[in-house]
């Protein structure tokens, strides 16, 4: 497995919160559009040992993009996110923002 490809999807990762908690909007499609390509290419060369960690990284990517897309939404950025690219996003809870500051630790 690539380890600069693997650090680059989590750079993107940590760029895509940067953007999204400062309300960087117009950045994020880019932003995740370069997150999947990167992933792509890691999964291209992976080794069938290295399935268990992809798998990991993809959820944790899906889990990612349904996150951002929830606080674009409820930013008034409805066109920003997997929902804009034709992914179903989980809309079960209604304050993701708050949900996602709680799970960074910076909750109320």
């Amino acid at each position: 497995m690539s380890a600069p490809i693997a650090d680059g999807v989590m750079a993107a990762t940590h760029k895509l919160v940067q953007q999204a908690m400062t309300g960087q909007w117009q950045e994020v499609p880019k932003t995740i559009q370069e997150r999947r390509d990167l992933l792509a290419r890691l999964s291209s060369t992976a080794r069938p040992q290295d399935q268990p960690w992809l798998d990991a990284l993809r959820q944790a990517m899906t889990e990612s993009d349904a996150a951002v897309a929830q606080m674009a939404a409820a930013s008034g950025n409805a066109t920003v996110g997997p929902a804009a690219a034709g992914q179903s996003v989980p809309t079960e809870q209604p304050d993701a923002v708050a949900t996602l500051m709680d799970m960074l630790g910076k909750g109320p």
